[in-house]
């Protein structure tokens, strides 16, 4: 009964081709799901399009000495080939033993970006420099430092409602000198509750017609509550005189809200209209209803929820919505 498929959008060469390699380096290094420890093997390193300018010009360098017989251009290309490649150990050891723990996300509405909060621990003692996240471009880079825990934030849109499963994110690092790039895919198994989009113009909110009300707020207010005893930090304004000279005691008037009457939402009532639209409507109603802390109920097709209020009632209930499929 509930469920979404998510459409399959039209792919671009480049991401075919990203999709294979992928799939390769799961099949090849594992799953790689959080909880685990980036080890060797999880690695990758190939220069960046700076290190292969760079290269080029020591190639042309290295062309230019034996043409002249410059030893001093030789030892010059020598001896920056060497510092750029002790930058890929640097690379790589700036990847190696940080620990993926989780990912964290919460539910956010149809049209919202999603927020994915990866937590990252560096438990070794060195600190590490530069490190980045990203779909397909880096969205957030951290510093670690030694034994601590950091969290590199992801977003991601969220384009339909019900389950967003969160796809595979590439921990990355360029430092030392932005010339070589080590890399690591990692793959979750971790999705985001996607809510359905609120409606801009929703007609009212229906009323039980049973005379119901919700509980009265008590504090400030228009209306009388009942009477307490006073305490220090009331109003004199507040105190009932005739019922304090009765008791011989200072009594104070204690006033209320008195709270809507509460809603049924129900399916049936939104006629001559499409289900995303009867969707879009009961979330905006459910918004409405946790605004104004009324108690309300909701009935869909193949599911009731009784009345209440509260965050979790209306996490429930706009949960029961975007989960649901005819």
């Amino acid at each position: 009964m509930f469920g979404l498929t998510q459409p399959q959008d039209r792919m671009s060469f480049k991401d075919i081709i990203g999709n294979r390699i992928k799939q390769r380096v799961r099949s090849k290094r594992g799953p790689l799901t959080p909880p685990f420890e980036l080890a060797y093997r999880h690695i990758f390193i190939l220069p960046t399009r700076f290190g292969l300018g760079f290269g080029f010009m020591l190639f042309f360098m290295a062309l230019g000495g034996l043409n002249f017989n410059n030893n001093m251009a030789l030892m010059l290309v020598f001896l920056l080939g060497t510092i750029a490649q002790t930058t890929t150990l640097i690379a790589y050891r700036n990847l190696i033993g940080l620990k993926i723990d989780s990912v964290f996300s919460e539910p956010v509405f149809c049209g919202e970006a999603v927020l994915f909060r990866v937590f990252i621990n560096n438990n070794g003692v060195r600190r590490r420099f530069a490190v980045q996240a990203g779909f397909s471009a880096p969205q957030d880079c951290r510093d670690f430092k030694p034994h601590s825990s950091e969290a590199l934030h992801l977003t991601r849109p969220g384009r339909q409602r019900g389950w967003q499963k969160m796809p595979a994110f590439r921990l990355e690092t360029r430092f030392p000198l932005g010339l070589f790039k080590a890399w690591s895919w990692i793959f979750p198994e971790h999705r985001c509750l996607v809510y359905p989009i609120p409606a801009r113009r929703a007609p009212p909110l229906p009323r039980t017609g049973r005379g119901e009300s919700g509980l009265a707020r008590k504090g400030e207010g228009d209306q009388v509550h009942g009477l307490r005893k006073f305490q220090p930090g009331d109003s004199m304004q507040r105190v009932a005189w005739r019922a304090s000279a009765r008791h011989d005691e200072l009594y104070s008037l204690e006033m209320e809200t008195p709270r809507e009457e509460a809603c049924d939402l129900d399916w049936d009532v939104l006629t001559g209209t499409d289900v995303e639209t009867r969707l879009s409507i009961l979330t905006t109603w459910i918004i409405a209803a946790d605004r104004k802390q009324l108690v309300y109920s909701m009935h869909i097709p193949g599911a009731q929820i009784a009345a209440n209020s509260g965050s979790r009632h209306r996490a429930e209930c706009l949960e029961l919505l975007a989960l649901f499929k005819q």
